[in-house]
């Protein structure tokens, strides 16, 4: 176990060292969030939300801008960890880090979990402080139920690296998984109901939606937050997300094993 913990926060200190090797970095992950808030903000603000507020249950305009805020910070936990396992994946394979990493003893999965962590943690700590702020703002609009916050935020946490891990181990399956980055890319923010209600989608745009782990936790961080919803009554969304996290670190699991075996079997890990 100790060994397993090890590995994990080797790489994490890899992880932050590869993407945070310069102060500008830092200044760019403060830009990102402020930006893309005013988009969001702006596509909204020129029209009339009466009826928007009447369909999820509101009843000013600052309560939008308070669930699209949950919806965004949200989304930026999922959206980074796709940019993150898109370039470790090439990193490793144009290093020659992952065939170091087939020939060792290490365990895979503490490596995939590590990337994961690092890409999470080392990323959206701005995005954190920012939405934190922007809650302080919105802070007459909020409706809180502590304990269920409290369990939807960690699940949150828990959900995104899980993802992270999916995805890392789904791009290191082949060097010609790049496309997938596109396919997880604007779905993630347009069928998980970040920018627009969920419910309200039409049963097409829902069906994809019901795919991604982020819908559930977007749904679960909205009613615990604003609309003060206890864990008793969303017992079914936290089982599917518990659900989903299982299936994606099995799935994770025997990608990352056959990675491995058409490393073996081809004798490199740069070019199946």
């Amino acid at each position: 176990m100790m060994n397993f913990v090890r590995l994990v926060w080797a790489n994490v200190i890899a992880q932050h060292k590869n993407y945070f090797f310069n102060k500008s970095i830092y200044l760019s992950l403060f830009i990102w969030p402020v930006i893309g808030f005013i988009n969001i903000y702006y596509s909204y603000k020129p029209f009339n939300n009466t009826v928007l507020l009447r369909k999820i249950g509101l009843q000013h305009d600052g309560e939008i801008y308070l669930y699209l805020l949950i919806g965004f910070v949200a989304m930026r936990f999922f959206y980074t960890l796709i940019q993150s396992a898109w370039q470790s994946s090439y990193l490793l394979r144009m290093s020659g880090t992952l065939e170091l990493i087939y020939m060792s003893p290490s365990n895979r999965m503490g490596m995939l979990i590590g990337n994961s962590i690092a890409s999470l943690f080392g990323s959206v700590w701005m995005f954190i402080i920012f939405s934190v702020g922007m809650i302080a703002f919105y802070r007459d609009f909020l409706n809180v139920n502590i304990l269920s916050a409290i369990f939807s935020i960690i699940l949150l946490c828990i959900l995104a690296v899980i993802w992270g891990v999916f995805l890392n181990s789904l791009f290191l399956l082949s060097r010609d998984s790049g496309f997938l980055f596109t396919i997880f890319q604007e779905p993630t923010e347009m069928f998980t109901g970040a920018k627009l209600p969920f419910m309200h989608m039409p049963m097409w745009a829902k069906a994809i939606g019901y795919l991604f782990p982020l819908t559930y936790v977007i749904i679960v961080l909205r009613k615990s937050l604003m609309y003060n919803t206890g864990i008793s009554n969303l017992l079914q969304e936290y089982v599917i997300c518990i659900l989903i996290g299982a299936i994606l670190m099995i799935v994770s699991y025997l990608m990352m094993r056959a990675g491995e075996k058409n490393a073996i079997k081809n004798g490199t890990a740069t070019l199946f």
